[in-house]
């Protein structure tokens, strides 16, 4: 009688379930972040090495007319998206720092510029 769908103990399984797959999910995110760290700067730069090669997702679980992700495909999906996300933060810190370098020349040319112009 307690255990119907809708009821607080069904509720409160539902949500230890959705919190052990969130805990799942972070876990592996937070590996591929490690893994990604510790790699070389040359995977930082977009080479990929090793053997392992792009890792299949398992079946997606068909429900209605809608195919939906397993949970697999998710956390891969997951890592995916947080390792991209890792790789653009580094790129665009890379552009800002190179850009600000070449902001720091070019005053540093138009400065010695004026030095020039006012001695002559």
């Amino acid at each position: 009688m307690l255990r119907q769908p809708g009821s607080p103990f069904h509720q409160i399984l539902e949500f230890h379930s959705q919190a052990q797959e969130n805990h799942a999910v972070i876990h592996a995110q937070l590996s591929e972040l490690v893994d990604y760290i510790h790699r070389g700067r040359a995977d930082k730069k977009g080479e990929i090495s090793g053997s392992r090669g792009p890792q299949q997702p398992a079946g997606t679980q068909i429900s209605g007319s809608a195919v939906t992700p397993s949970f697999e495909q998710r956390v891969e999906m997951a890592k995916r998206r947080l390792v991209q996300t890792v790789i653009n933060t580094d790129a665009a810190t890379r552009e800002s720092q190179e850009a600000a370098e070449r902001d720091r020349e070019r005053r540093r040319k138009e400065a010695q510029s004026l030095k020039r112009r006012r001695r002559d």
